[in-house]
Order: C-alpha cells, then structure tokens, then sequence
C-alpha cells in the first residue's frame, strides 16, 4: 500500500506542466506594489499606473517637471530599466 501511495505521488509530481511548476515561482518573485515602489526609487515620481505583461511590469510615472515616462520592471529579479519606446 505504501508503494503504491509513493508511486501516486510521484506520477502527480512528474504530470505538472512547466506552467504549473512556474505558478510557484511567481510567489517569490516581485508583486506589482514592490514593482511600483522599485521604480519610484530609481526614478522619483508619482505612480500613474502598473501593467502586467509576461516577463515584466510596465510601471507609468510622472515626475516633479511634468514629465511622464515609462519603467520596466523584471517580475522575477526587480532589475529595473527605462522603457525609451
């Protein structure tokens, strides 16, 4: 019986997708309000809006002068760069 419990869960853990098996990681990784934070601490300004995309989040700022512009924040290390799109 113990075999056959062990060779259950074995064939559960192996059938997870590569999706499934990332789910986990994005717990560890950056949640919007860190991304938010990240960006406005690199680039002072007042958050306008926070996208979500694939591998990034798209964070909207604008600054004391008036200037809007756009940070990219990695949603895995919370590398932070300047979108010059």
């Amino acid at each position: 019986m113990l075999r056959s419990l062990l060779l259950l869960v074995l064939l559960s853990v192996l059938s997870l997708t590569p999706d499934a098996l990332a789910l986990g990681n994005t717990q560890s990784g950056v949640t919007k309000e860190q991304a938010a934070s990240l960006a406005q601490q690199r680039y002072p300004g007042k958050v306008l809006k926070v996208q979500t995309e694939s591998r990034h989040y798209r964070v909207r700022l604008i600054q004391a002068d008036g200037r809007v512009i756009t940070v990219l924040v990695d949603n895995r290390t919370g590398r932070v760069e300047r979108d010059d799109k």
